[in-house]
């Protein structure tokens, strides 16, 4: 396992390390954007460098499975003593780390900027971390979706199949929502009841645990598809 664990940060140790300069995104919005900012909060602005640092820190994520799908390595790792399935627990542990340290390095530059406000007698800042997390929650379900794919079709093949799954997921939910159109008041005064301040915590913890259950069924998944994969890798 060693071995594997070299391989893969000297493979990808660029791509872990460029997590941190993802968190910085919102203050690199401000800096690159001061010139449109038009109130002293500028909120707005950093939950756009956010949701920027967000997506780059998801591709990034996926570039560290390139080059897996290769029938030769696939056939070697099999044969190793860590076999397949403790290659593919690495990734999915390694794709977690860079989650966490996306996390961490956003976290650090928005409470600095704030704090560094505050010393400056600047009082209506507010932090945007705290959007971070649920974001995070959504990058380790994404993952989880991705991952599968690409092990089972091939990098290519797996982001066009992915993709039909869920245009064709997204039009039933058009569908159901058009459908139950009449509903959505009721709907949306019962997230309201449900989802407030007094129950974030809870909500936040409960959605901490599903997304890392569901993190595990796709390694599970990944498990029981990946010879099949393999053999229909075109190289």
């Amino acid at each position: 396992m060693t071995g594997l664990v070299y391989k893969e940060w000297k493979q990808n140790r660029w791509f872990i390390l460029s997590m941190i300069p993802c968190g910085f995104a919102p203050l690199l919005a401000l800096l690159l954007l001061r010139e449109q900012i038009t109130s002293v909060d500028n909120i707005a602005l950093r939950i756009g460098g956010l949701i920027a640092g967000f997506l780059a820190a998801g591709a990034l994520q996926l570039l560290v499975l390139r080059g897996d799908d290769r029938k030769l390595w696939g056939y070697w790792i099999t044969a190793t003593p860590e076999g397949y399935k403790g290659f593919l627990r690495l990734k999915y542990e390694m794709i977690f780390a860079m989650v966490v340290v996306f996390l961490f390095s956003l976290q650090c530059v928005d409470r600095g900027y704030c704090a560094v406000a505050a010393d400056m007698g600047i009082t209506e800042i507010e932090e945007v971390s705290g959007i971070a997390v649920p974001l995070c929650f959504v990058q380790i379900l994404s993952r989880a979706i991705d991952i599968p794919f690409v092990y089972r079709f091939g990098s290519k093949k797996g982001s066009i199949i992915k993709m039909i799954f869920m245009v064709t997921g997204a039009v039933a939910i058009s569908v159901l929502m058009i459908l139950n159109a009449e509903h959505f008041d009721t709907i949306i005064e019962m997230c309201k009841k449900v989802f407030n301040v007094q129950n974030s915590s809870l909500i936040l913890s409960v959605c901490l645990v599903v997304c890392l259950a569901l993190y595990y069924l796709s390694y599970r998944i990944t498990c029981r598809l990946y010879l099949k994969g393999v053999e229909q890798y075109d190289h």
